[in-house]
């Protein structure tokens, strides 16, 4: 869904291009690749321990970056984009306005978040409690799992022209790739999720994930492209 998003701009091989929260810097590599030697990115992340470990092109750099607290360069960027990142940020409206700003006059901002507001369309009544659990639990932690639909709204408020939104659903069998990486995703979060979420909840989420008979889906995934007007100045004002 990310790299379609990505795809539709049709990426010129000058461009210099920067993520936010690159993590293992796949889509980072993806993007020098498609530049080209003649463009750049910058792969940054708080944590630049998993970026550090794998190789990239000549043409990608590793900085770390705190997307809340770091000033990013005025007019800097022909693309930036950020994926699963926002919606542990409660900051997140500022690190859209700030990515506005640093986009060049023309340049667009590519956000990938999710959005757990289709977890109603579950037919497994396990995984429609469930998420509606896991959803309750993330805003008390300062996570927002529903922002994806806010993201249009808080890119037009950062001056930018909101280009395309797009929402997908993956619906899933149990015993499914997708189906292991939530279940994984749920393990991971075990000991900062404590009792948030009725351990006998968590049990037949499991069981129905490794059910193959059990159709369900997961959180929702927004891809919104916001393009900055390409008269604008610094500071995001026409």
């Amino acid at each position: 869904m990310h790299r379609r998003a990505l795809e539709a701009l049709e990426i010129d091989s000058r461009w210099h291009a920067l993520e936010l929260g690159a993590g293992l810097g796949t889509m980072s590599a993806w993007l020098a690749h498609r530049t080209g030697p003649a463009g750049h990115v910058l792969a940054t992340d708080l944590n630049t321990r998993f970026l550090s470990q794998v190789s990239h092109p000549d043409n990608m750099t590793v900085e770390r970056l705190d997307a809340v607290h770091d000033p990013l360069p005025e007019s800097a960027f022909d693309l930036i984009t950020v994926r699963a990142l926002l919606h542990h940020l409660p900051e997140w409206r500022q690190v859209v306005k700030k990515c506005g700003h640093a986009l060049k006059p023309g340049g667009t901002l590519v956000v990938v978040e999710p959005d757990a507001t289709s977890g109603m369309l579950n037919v497994v009544p396990p995984h429609q409690r469930f998420w509606s659990a896991w959803c309750r639990w993330g805003r008390r932690e300062g996570i927002d799992f529903r922002l994806g639909h806010k993201l249009p709204g808080a890119m037009h408020a950062a001056g930018l022209d909101v280009a395309d939104t797009v929402m997908e659903v993956p619906f899933y069998h149990g015993g499914s790739a997708w189906a292991e990486f939530y279940s994984q995703t749920v393990d991971a979060a075990g000991p900062r999720l404590g009792d948030a979420i009725d351990p006998g909840l968590v049990a037949a989420f499991h069981e129905a994930s490794a059910d193959p008979d059990a159709l369900m889906c997961s959180l929702g995934w927004i891809a919104v492209s916001g393009r900055r007007a390409p008269g604008a100045c610094k500071g995001g004002a026409p």
